[in-house]
């Protein structure tokens, strides 16, 4: 049994199951607050760029944003003077691990939990919040899309001249 942000956990793998279901169940853009909250500072701490990341700033608060180029859900640092950044939960608690030495077997798995279905993961399934929050978040979803496909149009348009060279 370890402790990360005030909670227990009895393995590593109640730790991933934890941080899964916040990715999954937490409405987007709300912050993480409370227990969750300093589950998320902890581990963040861990990740290999956090330094890079914080740039001097202080946390703010983390949340459960839309990954700007994949458009999926992921966690998202809030710096004390606005700025998001995405970060990977998988390399915070992996560092968590190296950091701390926690022995990965020491302590077997709590029961089995049904993993969440995946939300949020195209326009057609995304959940969105009622209102101008939602609106907001929807045309943002669909700037971030036009761009990607702004660059995939370019790059197709360079194959085919390439090739009518050729």
């Amino acid at each position: 049994m370890f402790e990360i942000g005030g909670q227990t956990f009895a393995s590593i793998a109640d730790v991933r199951q934890h941080v899964h279901n916040l990715l999954t169940e937490t409405p987007l853009n709300e912050p993480l607050t409370g227990i969750d909250g300093e589950i998320m500072h902890e581990l963040f701490l861990h990740h290999p760029e956090a330094e890079e990341k914080l740039d001097g700033q202080e946390v703010d608060h983390f949340k459960v944003g839309l990954h700007p180029q994949a458009g999926a859900c992921a966690f998202c640092v809030v710096l004390s003077d606005g700025v998001e950044d995405t970060f990977s939960m998988k390399k915070c608690v992996s560092g968590w691990v190296r950091e701390t030495g926690v022995d990965k077997t020491q302590s077997k798995p709590g029961p089995s939990k049904k993993a969440a279905p995946k939300r949020h993961t195209n326009v057609e399934q995304a959940v969105y919040a009622p209102g101008i929050s939602g609106l907001l978040d929807r045309f943002q979803r669909v700037v971030a899309l036009h761009a990607e496909l702004g660059k995939e149009i370019e790059q197709i348009q360079k194959v085919l001249a390439d090739e009518s060279k050729g």
